[in-house]
């Protein structure tokens, strides 16, 4: 083997990386993006949950029905968003510390934020 094909080689390896990482990127950008639409529900519910109730509390009308429906839709929508964080996390290489939940590096032995032990 020659020199050219070696250099081809070593081209095409580093093509497929960079097509494997340009994938991760995009899944990770849509994973994002989902998320935010998903906060961005759960603020409107939480915004909804405190019209009503302040509707009861001024107009004195029975919005229990109404409120429950919104927690239902919150409940479902909460663990949409978990699963997208979870699916964003192993996208990064990362997972959630057991005691804070917040995001840490797969490498880690030591959460960073709170100190607990990851293994």
């Amino acid at each position: 083997m020659d020199i050219f094909d070696q250099i081809s080689q070593e081209a095409q390896k580093a093509g497929e990386f960079i097509v494997e990482k340009a994938g991760v990127v995009k899944d990770y950008t849509v994973a994002t993006w989902n998320a935010a639409e998903l906060r961005n529900k759960i603020n409107a519910l939480y915004k909804a949950i405190g019209k009503a109730v302040y509707k009861a509390h001024t107009e004195e009308i029975d919005t229990a029905e109404e409120i429950n429906g919104y927690i239902e839709e919150l409940t479902v929508l909460k663990e949409a968003l978990s699963e997208k964080e979870e699916e964003r996390q192993l996208l990064k290489n990362q997972k959630a510390c057991m005691t804070c939940g917040k995001a840490v590096s797969k490498k880690n032995s030591f959460c960073p934020h709170c100190g607990a032990n990851l293994k």
